[in-house]
């Protein structure tokens, strides 16, 4: 399947638990320039539309299936996530649930961190593969519960060390990881962690893992 394909079948949507966390990390405020890289059908960029008054909103996706009621109100650029051109920097670049559907995960992290302007922040979120879930299936089966052969959508792994290493040889300031959604309990008929031990143990029990980074001000 190609990366388009892969686009579709995925949804072009992640999670409201991701998305809040995500936004979240990005330290939103007033007045800020976004960008949403594989964007979708904006669903992330409405939220930020809605509370809290942004200077510019622009959107990137490989396919141009943004909502009809955002038509107008997003800069919306029909890229693949790899492409830069004609982009401006912003204060707030995102990268919600798309470098694992990426031929080139790298060079779109490149691309993505220089777009993000001095005193800004990039948000990069991914699913997590140190979930007990994954280790027990690579332990057993050898392979990563999110990246299954028959699952098509998901094309690249991206641990959090990487992510970061790229980031910081692009000049920017690495924050801790963060997590968010609950994942499945293995063996357990498809029940989720309660979140008040997810909360305790996050990276062996969350869906999905956030890296959050600066780019010093000027």
């Amino acid at each position: 399947m190609d990366v388009r394909g892969s686009q579709a079948a995925s949804g072009g949507s992640s999670t409201s638990a991701i998305v809040e966390a995500a936004l979240a990390a990005a330290r939103p405020a007033p007045g800020l320039r976004w960008l949403d890289i594989g964007c979708g059908r904006g669903d992330l960029l409405r939220l930020v539309r809605e509370r809290w008054q942004p200077a510019a909103l622009r959107g990137t996706d490989a396919l141009d299936w943004l909502a009809e009621d955002l038509r107008g109100v997003v800069d919306f650029a029909a890229l693949g996530a790899e492409r830069s051109e004609g982009l401006e920097q912003a204060d707030r670049v995102l990268l919600v649930e798309v470098i694992e559907h990426l031929e080139a995960p790298w060079s779109a992290l490149r691309a993505a961190a220089r777009l993000t302007a001095p005193g800004g922040w990039i948000v990069v979120s991914t699913p997590n593969l140190a979930t007990l879930r994954h280790r027990l299936e690579l332990a057993v089966r050898g392979t990563l519960t999110s990246f299954r052969p028959g699952y098509t959508p998901h094309l690249a792994p991206a641990l959090p060390h990487v992510t970061e290493r790229i980031l910081r040889e692009e000049g920017l300031l690495t924050q801790a990881p963060e997590y968010a959604e609950a994942d499945v309990i293995s063996f357990s008929g498809g029940r989720a962690w309660p979140e008040w031990l997810r909360r305790r143990y996050p990276r062996l029990s969350s869906v999905s893992v956030i890296i959050a980074a600066q780019r010093p001000p000027s």
